[in-house]
């Protein structure tokens, strides 16, 4: 059983590879990911990892660890508010705010590098019946 506050937390590091596996894998090759040159001229001034790589981490732990296997999203919600560079590490944290009936729990997500927010929202995930009760 889950119960509201319970939290997981996560560090992985950004690197080159995991950007050009991931870009190549769901076809986002846009420069601004994977060429050192092209990102040198953007706003940013270097390589940035995709929002969808970060929000993918926290999938695999809402997938795997809380609520654990079995959930399924049901809404996401993100806010992009800083850059994840290649080379960072990210900390993703998430945490259970609240439990619905339906068996639907709603889980915060944020992801830092340092002291910087670089995403935050929540999720809605449909929890496995099997596992947990309404």
């Amino acid at each position: 059983m889950i119960a509201v506050g319970d939290s997981v937390t996560q560090t992985v590091v950004i690197n080159r590879d995991l950007v050009e596996q991931f870009g190549t894998l769901v076809g986002d090759l846009n420069p601004l990911h994977l060429d050192p040159v092209a990102a040198s001229q953007s706003r940013f001034g270097r390589p940035i990892a995709h929002g969808t790589l970060i929000m993918g981490l926290v999938s695999a732990l809402l997938g795997q660890r809380l609520p654990g296997p079995g959930s399924v999203y049901l809404v996401q919600t993100s806010e992009y508010r800083a850059p994840v560079f290649v080379g960072d590490e990210v900390t993703i944290t998430i945490q259970v705010a609240q439990l619905f009936s339906r068996g639907v729990a709603r889980v915060t997500h944020e992801a830092r590098v340092g002291d910087r927010v670089a995403v935050t929202g929540y999720s809605d995930v449909l929890l496995d019946s099997r596992v947990h009760e309404s």
